[in-house]
């Protein structure tokens, strides 16, 4: 049952504010005999979640009713020397923002006015009147984190009562036990990797100097680092403890690098971490891949190729036998292509295995065999083992060396379809590379069917997608001389104020068909090869880089950046 007392008051609020009727609310009532009100905040969730009011419309009554003014966060900065009056405990539990501070005067945001117990507890605490603004949760919250350190909060309870590090001194398994799983501890980590995850990092950094711990997210190719609390520096070993418990690695050998995997469950998503030790001169640091089932299994539309290529690449992946290979440097998206293909022709019918180094991402009903160079079980010698297992298709992670090559060149002339990457700047140097590697013309003409070289560029954000000038002169020296409307993005804070959001492919897709096989068994020159190959419809990444710039997929900036070394 709900308290009535309670509902009434909020009731009275928005009414007099005009914010809702009467006749608005007496259509709850037989719903309202079902719910339970323990505080004013259950009343908002109420009716915030029928979509009776919004969070403006809300702060817009209280404000009147309180007689307390409200404020944008977006465009208030707090004071550097006001953030350290209050315990970040508080300022959390409370959803509380200093703002600034002047003479005897705290500014300060909230988002309850009815909890005045607190404005209390704070003029006892800083010795300063209070004066209180209404401001967003989400506002709040962000600048907590934004102006504090992500798990500001946690950081500042380890700090105050720290366990014994570094765990060298642990003499029982007990004792790292109870270590690792310190509350406040754990709080950070998953706070730290839900943030990771809830901005699309594929990446994390974790690196100690002489004075602090540095924390950045890969996001969209690039490195940003993230802000932690002054305190951090101090609880470095105890963070890097807390992950090497996590991947099951020893956490007394600190002098070699060592690596790991783990899977963790982050907003009811299945990701996987594989993470990578390393020692510095200020201890040791780590890098923490994200991996998660969305990102790798892609369908081969969503990849991003041109409906002419897309089509050109089913009827490669369709072909009996032959070798396909996908070319480009490393974190080029290699891997997930491959996947994609894979997944493609994934069917009970066919035998599809693998040779992977590491195996990124576990896929169902597909042998996926890891490689072992250590014990000598190379990608040559499980390509060996491989074609005694009755496959009909297969992927090997690299070809690295003349004998993968070779083994990889027989296995597509008997019968099978092979997968497989090369690192080549583009698709025409993978047969120049191949060549050189000691495979004879005669054999990389009859098996190879198909290379894709590709790269990764960003997508404009849509939220802040503006049109951009383009210089005539970089215009024509892109060789585009009709005229065309090109985009940018302006920078907002769903992009992190970059002007790109989310990444999609560019490709180069050669199609060796038979006369490009008739040039290969000459060991004709690339040029030769580029024209024939331009005669069947063949883009460079450039062009299609500059394609989807021209339908405002991504910008001409990003191309330039992107096909600058190619």
């Amino acid at each position: 049952m709900y308290s009535k007392e309670t509902f009434l008051l909020i009731r009275k609020i928005l009414t007099e504010a005009g914010v809702v009727s009467l006749s608005q609310l007496a259509g709850l009532e037989e719903e309202l005999k079902y719910q339970e009100f323990n505080s004013y905040q259950d009343v908002e969730n109420f009716l915030l979640k029928k979509k009776l009011i919004t969070e403006e419309e809300l702060l817009s009554a209280y404000s009147k009713y309180f007689k307390i003014p409200s404020i944008d966060l977006n465009k208030e900065k707090p004071s550097s020397d006001v953030l350290s009056l209050i315990p970040v405990s508080l300022l959390t539990r409370h959803i509380l923002l200093p703002l600034r501070r002047e003479e005897d005067t705290l500014s300060l945001a909230l988002r309850d006015p009815f909890d005045i117990s607190i404005l209390e507890e704070l003029k006892i605490i800083t010795n300063l009147e209070i004066k209180p603004y209404l401001a967003k949760r989400e506002d709040i919250l962000k600048g907590i984190k934004e102006y504090y350190g992500l798990g500001a909060e946690a950081v500042e309870e380890l700090v105050e009562s720290p366990p014994s590090y570094p765990p060298k001194t642990l003499k029982s398994k007990e004792e790292v036990e109870s270590l690792v799983e310190d509350s406040s501890l754990v709080s950070y980590v998953n706070q730290l990797l839900e943030e990771a995850y809830q901005k699309r990092a594929t990446d994390i950094h974790i690196e100690p100097f002489s004075d602090k711990l540095r924390i950045r997210f890969r996001i969209d190719g690039f490195l940003y680092e993230t802000k932690t609390p002054p305190q951090m520096k101090r609880l470095h070993s105890a963070l890097i403890t807390r992950f090497k418990v996590m991947a099951n690695l020893n956490i007394s050998e600190k002098r070699k690098p060592q690596d790991g995997r783990c899977r963790v469950k982050i907003k009811g998503q299945d990701i996987d971490l594989r993470l990578s030790t390393f020692p510095t001169l200020f201890g040791e640091g780590l890098s923490i891949r994200l991996l998660s089932k969305g990102s790798l299994m892609l369908e081969i539309s969503q990849l991003g190729f041109s409906s002419e290529d897309l089509e050109k690449v089913k009827s490669l992946l369709a072909k009996p036998n032959g070798m396909v290979l996908v070319t480009g440097p490393t974190g080029c998206g290699k891997t997930t292509t491959l996947y994609s293909f894979l997944n493609y022709l994934n069917d009970s019918r066919i035998n599809i295995v693998t040779l992977e180094d590491p195996i990124e991402y576990q896929l169902e009903g597909i042998n996926q065999i890891q490689i072992n160079p250590k014990i000598g079980f190379t990608f040559a010698e499980g390509l060996r083992s491989v074609l005694r297992q009755d496959p009909d298709v297969i992927m090997v992670g690299e070809i690295r060396d003349l004998e993968t090559a070779e083994i990889a060149v027989r296995s597509a002339l008997t019968g099978h379809l092979l997968f497989s990457t090369l690192h080549t700047n583009n698709s025409l140097s993978t047969i120049t590379r191949l060549l050189d590697l000691g495979i004879e013309a005669y054999l990389l003409a009859d098996t190879l069917r198909g290379v894709v070289a590709q790269r990764l560029i960003r997508l404009i954000c849509n939220n802040c997608k503006e049109e951009q000038e383009i210089n005539p002169e970089l215009l024509e020296s892109l060789g585009i001389r009709e005229k065309k409307t090109f985009f940018k993005g302006r920078g907002c804070k769903d992009c992190h104020n970059t002007g790109y959001r989310g990444r999609t492919g560019i490709f180069e897709l050669l199609v060796v068909d038979s006369e490009i096989s008739s040039l290969i068994v000459k060991r004709a020159s690339l040029e030769d090869i580029l024209k024939k190959a331009k005669l069947l419809g063949f883009k460079t990444l450039k062009e299609d880089g500059l394609i989807k710039a021209e339908q405002g997929f991504t910008s001409l900036d990003e191309v330039i950046r992107v096909c600058e070394e190619v």
